[in-house]
């Protein structure tokens, strides 16, 4: 089925989104650090990595997880590496903070690596990856998160279903950009087998009586009240293959084993445990932003020739299927966050429950946003 989605300005977006998160309590900088990655993601056509996931950090804040008021801070630091505690706080400003940390650490000394821990969700990771080939540098991030897979041949949520986000300097052609996620699904997933009748690819759900594998969350689907995109499901996550499942624990191995700071996923709350109001930890255990500057090693313009060539190389490929093309990963949402595209897509299923509920509890709708919006640009 299609997903239903609306035609909206960025700029909109932006000064919505920035608006509600302040109205919590938000300093300008964190509303300026959600609404700046949450457009990223928006810009690069990632619909559950736009508004959607917003609702991640309003869920935290609305049960008591995230403190609004906190300032993330470095508490420990070398030349080449970095310790931040995001002291509560969202994900956003605590990867926007290492993301800055990691750039200019790396560009003094050719490399960087920056922990964090103690925040909530960041959302698209790709946003923090975008901050280094702004630099002309090359990044690698990831968070944990709540518990939503099995270990391979297991039946327990004990696996994280991480974001792995990674970009290196490109010149006029699309760059070599990784973003995934390091699992087969997860809550926008369950949503969208709700609300679109969506399968999951490959059969991935696990029954948690009988064992089987199918692929339709729907029947395990536990809608939150409020919200359109995060969803809690009864069962469990079947990861596809070893290649998966070997990324995943190498993740955890930088997010959270080496994190001086960080904490395994097993030990982080399940989102039953979240929305029971059974845990005020944060929903993300460790995080850590990797940063090389190749301009240390070598010219940075016969860096980005490569990349163009390599590029040109790829997409000259003979397709395998007639009338499909070879693409680089991410080249759409390239070309549109290089040219600033002025409107971006967003899932009604999201934008319901943004201003009814989100922006709703402030006594504000869509019509008095972009009014107030409309007015500020005068």
């Amino acid at each position: 089925m299609n997903e239903k989605t609306k035609t909206v300005n960025a700029d909109f977006m932006h000064y919505a989104l920035k608006r509600v998160w302040m109205a919590n309590g938000a300093t300008e900088e964190h509303g300026d650090a959600v609404a700046d990655a949450l457009l990223i993601g928006l810009r690069q056509g990632k619909l559950n990595q736009g508004l959607g996931v917003y609702e991640a950090i309003d869920l935290a804040f609305q049960q008591g997880m995230l403190d609004i008021t906190a300032t993330p801070e470095v508490v420990d630091e070398g030349p080449t590496w970095a310790m931040v505690d995001g002291k509560r706080s969202s994900g956003y400003w605590t990867l926007t903070k290492m993301a800055n940390t990691a750039i200019a650490k790396a560009k003094e000394h050719g490399i960087s690596i920056v922990f964090g821990a103690n925040h909530n969700d960041g959302g698209s990771f790709s946003a923090y990856a975008w901050y280094a080939y702004q630099q002309d540098c090359l990044a690698l991030t990831s968070n944990n998160s709540v518990p939503m897979c099995s270990p391979l041949g297991g039946m327990s949520n004990t696996i994280s279903a991480a974001p792995w986000d990674a970009i290196a300097p490109g010149g006029e052609e699309p760059p070599v950009w990784m973003s995934t996620k390091l699992c087969e699904w997860y809550d926008a997933d369950t949503a969208q087998a709700v609300l679109q009748g969506t399968k999951t690819k490959p059969d991935s759900v696990i029954d948690p009586e009988t064992g089987e594998l199918g692929n339709d969350l729907a029947p395990y689907a536990l809608p939150v009240e409020g919200y359109g995109r995060v969803f809690d499901q009864s069962c469990f996550q079947n990861l596809s293959n070893p290649r998966v499942y070997m990324f995943n624990l190498f993740g955890e191995a930088l997010q959270s084993l080496i994190n001086p700071m960080g904490i395994i996923t097993p030990e982080v709350p399940s989102l039953t445990e979240v929305l029971a109001g059974e845990s005020d930890a944060t929903t993300v255990g460790g995080s850590f932003y990797l940063c090389i500057d190749p301009s240390h090693f070598g010219p940075i313009e016969e860096v980005k020739a490569k990349s163009d060539r390599y590029a040109q190389a790829i997409t000259a490929s003979k397709p395998r299927v007639e009338g499909r093309n070879t693409r680089m990963p991410g080249a759409s949402g390239w070309r549109s966050l290089m040219s600033g595209a002025e409107d971006v897509e967003v899932l009604d299923s999201h934008w319901d429950p943004f201003f009814n509920t989100q922006a709703g509890r402030h006594g504000w709708t869509e019509e008095s946003l972009r009014a107030d919006w409309e007015s500020q640009k005068s």
